[in-house]
């Protein structure tokens, strides 16, 4: 947590809405979790509304009424329809954002400030909030909706849905005490689209997300157990770790594997779940990989040891994603002192922390031929991977530690509660 001294600010009483919020172990939960633990400790009144369906489909439902130390927590009903299908989704969501607008109206009316966090439309229920009660709030944006939707042709460019959508984000940004999304490939967008929509500027604050710089840190692959385990230790190894997703290009990694298949030096370890986890399980056993291992997702107390048992660590998103999110999983690979392995098109902010920090090596998703030469000349050249290594942890110390972003959120928010939006 932040050791920042506590402002001369009165504390505010803070109303979190967030799709996921601890127990849960997504991104999204972890980062609300943290921000709400945070306000708490500086003195806030801290309360959170989130989603009785758990991020994973197999557990069970959350309680109705919670609390995390100090912090109060309203968990609503939603549906648990299969998040791989469209009208599943957008079930869940829609159930979600009705439910925590009624939440928001009964159950916690009085707050300073509301920050929504991420999920798409969720922010119209701040816009209720001001409208009503003149409540300020905050939007955090992670992913850009419906701009994703249009980008991986769930929704036409120029359909009815996606230009309510549009219309509803510049409604709920124009009225937001402020705006504040990860990066600056993604405040540009955002900036753009809103002066499209309402022929004026909004200012975007840009916050980086992060890691627990302290729980993950470098460690000799030759002192991790989980590396001993799992036979890391002697070889080169490229790690991915996390949600595999539908619009994650592991299969490049599985094909890059293929043609490493009868050099000892090399080894590719994919953690987690998610909807293409089989398929890259059958293309591994078809082919009868000799250096591919599946593992599922590893407990919170295991990730220390589970980020740091490898050299590279891949970070993939399509080229359709471009300026419109950063995949989470960079901040605890650079906080774990991992070289990265963007998967990425030129244009993302995962390609210019790259560049600029000299931390890794970006390789065109699809581009199977340029993967393979690069993992073989840091192979040969070891001290380069291990120049790589170094400098991503000394990225993360100074651009992506958790303190400074807890730091600006608490800036932000304590600002939103002594002003009202005047537009």
């Amino acid at each position: 947590m932040s050791n920042s001294a506590p402002s001369a600010t009165p504390a505010p009483r803070l109303l979190i809405l967030t799709h996921y919020f601890h127990p849960e172990t997504a991104a999204v939960a972890q980062f609300t979790t943290e921000i709400a633990q945070d306000f708490a400790r500086r003195g806030g009144e801290v309360m959170v509304v989130t989603s009785r369906a758990p991020y994973q489909r197999d557990a069970q439902p959350l309680p109705a009424h919670d609390r995390l130390g100090a912090i109060r927590i309203r968990r609503v009903l939603g549906t648990r329809f299969d998040k791989r299908r469209l009208w599943g989704r957008l079930l869940n969501l829609a159930t979600f954002v009705a439910g925590a607008a009624i939440e928001t109206a009964v159950g916690f009316r009085g707050y300073d400030v509301l920050l929504v966090c991420n999920a798409p439309l969720l922010g119209f229920v701040g816009w209720l909030g001001w409208l009503v009660q003149r409540r300020p709030y905050v939007c955090v944006v992670e992913d850009i909706y419906p701009d994703l939707a249009v980008r991986f042709g769930v929704l036409k460019e120029r359909s009815p849905v996606r230009r309510l959508w549009d219309a509803v984000n510049a409604l709920v940004y124009d009225r937001a005490a402020a705006v504040i999304t990860l990066g600056n490939r993604m405040r540009v967008t955002l900036e753009a689209t809103h002066a499209r929509s309402r022929g004026r500027f909004l200012p975007v604050r840009v916050i980086p997300s992060w890691a627990d710089g302290t729980a993950i840190h470098p460690r000799p692959k030759a002192e991790n157990p989980f590396a001993l385990e799992h036979g890391t230790h002697d070889r080169l190894t490229v790690l991915y770790s996390g949600n595999m997703g539908l619009a994650h290009d592991l299969e490049t990694v599985l094909a890059a594997a293929d043609a490493l298949r009868h050099d000892p030096r090399f080894f590719f370890l994919f953690i987690g779940d998610g909807g293409k986890r089989a398929r890259l399980v059958g293309i591994a056993a078809d082919k009868q990989l000799p250096n591919v291992k599946f593992l599922p997702y590893q407990p919170v107390e295991r990730l220390p040891l589970s980020l740091t048992c490898a050299d590279l660590s891949v970070v993939t998103m399509e080229p359709a994603a471009e300026g419109l999110i950063i995949p989470s999983k960079i901040y605890g690979s650079l906080a774990a002192g991992q070289a990265i392995l963007g998967l990425v098109g030129e244009h993302t902010e995962v390609a210019d922390i790259i560049q600029a920090h000299a931390c890794g090596v970006r390789i065109a998703p699809g581009d199977v031929a340029a993967l393979v030469a690069a993992l073989r000349r840091l192979a040969d050249e070891p001290e380069s991977l291990t120049a790589m290594q170094r400098r991503a942890r000394e990225c993360f110390e100074q651009h992506f530690r958790r303190e400074l972003a807890l730091d600006a959120y608490w800036e932000v928010v304590t600002s939103a509660m002594r002003t009202r939006p005047a537009h």
